[in-house]
């Protein structure tokens, strides 16, 4: 799940925020987004709109537009902005390192050591 504090992390590292600006602008987001991963353009309000661009061009965030038909024969367009949580984490592991790897961390000194083999 996408959290304000995943994204705020992914905000400084990415787009070098400070903490607190990072987390304010990854709230901003999340207002919009709530527990979905796609809202439509139209609900952005458009001072907002410069942040979902530099999220877009940093690779944190996509768009994507679809074509409906009318029925005067005309073809609608209506634009998504999409957060990809594959992304998030990715960058984010990249930080912390695969999961595997936290695990060992976590592990004692005497957990590398073997006993002596038994013949």
């Amino acid at each position: 799940m996408i959290t304000v504090k995943k994204l705020a992390n992914a905000l400084e590292k990415r787009l070098g925020r400070a903490p607190a600006e990072a987390l304010e602008e990854a709230r901003v987001v999340m207002n919009y987004f709530g527990f979905r991963d796609t809202i439509i353009d139209n609900a952005i309000e458009p001072e907002d709109r410069k942040l979902f661009y530099a999220l877009q061009e940093a690779g944190l965030m996509r768009s994507y537009w679809e074509s409906v038909p009318l029925l005067d024969g005309r073809h609608w367009r209506i634009f998504y902005w999409q957060l990809d949580e594959g992304i998030l984490d990715h960058l984010l592991l990249d930080e912390e390192g695969p999961p595997e790897d936290r695990v060992y961390q976590t592990l004692p000194d005497e957990a590398w050591s073997h006993p002596p083999a038994m013949s």
